[in-house]
C-alpha cells in the first residue's frame, strides 16, 4: 500500500507543469560604456528613455557625452574632464538628454542585446534611443552595420 502511494506522488509530481524560469532582466543603461564615477553620478538620475547614441563618421573622440537639461550643457571628455556651460535651449535638443558619442561597431554591440530605434526629432542623423526590448531590429541593424563600414 505504501509504495501505491509513493508511485501516485510521483505521477502526480511528474503531472504538475513547471513555469518556465524567468529570464534575468536587462537594464538597458547597464549595456553603456562606463565613465568615470563623478560623470557616472551626474547622470544616474536619466532615465533610459531619455538616453540617446549618436553615431557619426567624423568623430573626434574629444568629447563622449553630452548631459543637456534645466539650461545646462555637461560636457564629458575622453579625457575625463567635465565642463558645464549655461546653454539655451536649441532646436537640436528642446528636451533634456544624455547624448553618448560612439563609433558604430559600439552601437551594434548595444544592439544586440536591447533593441535600438532611431530617435526623431533630434535634427541629428544617426542618433538612436532604446526601443522596446522585442523590436523589429532589421532596419537599425542595417543603418548600424553601413555606418560601421564608413568608419572602418
Amino acid at each position: 500500500m505504501m509504495e501505491a502511494r509513493q508511485l501516485d506522488l510521483v505521477d502526480y509530481l511528474a503531472g504538475i507543469s513547471v513555469p518556465p524560469a524567468a529570464a534575468p532582466q536587462i537594464n538597458p543603461l547597464d549595456l553603456l560604456p562606463r565613465r568615470p564615477k563623478a560623470w557616472e553620478r551626474m547622470v544616474a538620475h536619466v532615465p533610459a528613455e531619455d538616453v540617446r547614441i549618436s553615431i557619426s563618421t567624423t568623430w573626434t573622440r574629444v568629447v563622449m557625452e553630452q548631459l543637456r537639461e534645466d539650461g545646462r550643457g555637461d560636457l564629458l571628455f575622453a579625457t575625463g574632464k567635465i565642463r558645464s556651460d549655461d546653454v539655451p535651449p536649441d532646436l537640436i535638443w528642446p528636451e533634456p538628454c544624455r547624448l553618448i558619442l560612439m563609433t558604430a561597431a559600439s552601437a551594434i554591440r548595444i544592439h544586440e542585446r536591447w533593441c535600438l530605434e532611431e530617435a526623431p526629432g533630434t535634427g541629428l542623423t544617426n542618433t538612436f534611443r532604446f526601443a522596446q526590448q522585442h523590436a523589429d531590429r532589421t532596419a537599425v541593424s542595417q543603418q548600424l552595420r553601413a555606418l560601421a563600414e564608413e568608419q572602418s
